[in-house]
């Protein structure tokens, strides 16, 4: 496909790196609140099991055993929160979909892979949030790509950041 038709081509590889900024920019962002909820619930319902283990462990060993197995399961969970977040966006990323061109018209985003074309239309953005490697825009609260910044083919990021945010009519975050 000619490049030069879109304003804007971005080449971005789907590695850790990326997956690791998507999800940093969706945890301070779209997905700040759910996050923060999530995140504390694992570690009340850690500590309620482990209380509630060794209180069980010398009447009913099984039970309690249980109980202690899962409060130090959801602690490793509550603690580790961004790997395990990490690890759930890589069993997430379908196959082919490692390398992504996304190309921006005026009327929509187009991503191709291995896998195909899917295309988004800019009216369904939620959120777009940026830092100094990464554009990230968000569809909804747990689904967003990843642009670095770096991977501009055609155009540049200083130009793409007032497009999209005229073509989305949604502020930018910055991060």
């Amino acid at each position: 496909m000619n490049e030069s038709m879109y304003p804007f081509v971005n080449h971005t590889t789907y590695d850790m790196q990326a997956l690791s900024a998507l999800n940093r920019l969706a945890e301070a962002t779209v997905r700040k609140e759910k996050s923060r909820r999530t995140r504390a619930l694992c570690w009340l319902l850690g500590v309620v099991g482990l209380v509630a283990g060794a209180y069980c462990y010398p009447h009913q060993s099984l039970v309690g055993s249980l109980l202690l197995l899962y409060g130090v399961l959801l602690l490793l969970v509550a603690v580790s929160w961004k790997s395990f977040q990490l690890r759930s966006s890589q069993r997430q990323l379908q196959r082919g979909m490692r390398e992504c061109t996304y190309e921006f018209d005026d009327d929509e985003i187009i991503c191709n892979t291995e896998a195909g074309v899917t295309r988004y239309s800019y009216e369904q953005t939620y959120a777009v949030v940026s830092d100094k490697d990464w554009y990230a825009i968000f569809f909804d609260i747990s689904h967003g790509i990843v642009i670095r910044k770096t991977g501009f083919t055609v155009g540049d990021p200083v130009s793409f950041k007032a497009f999209i945010g005229q073509h989305t009519q949604l502020p930018i975050q910055e991060i």
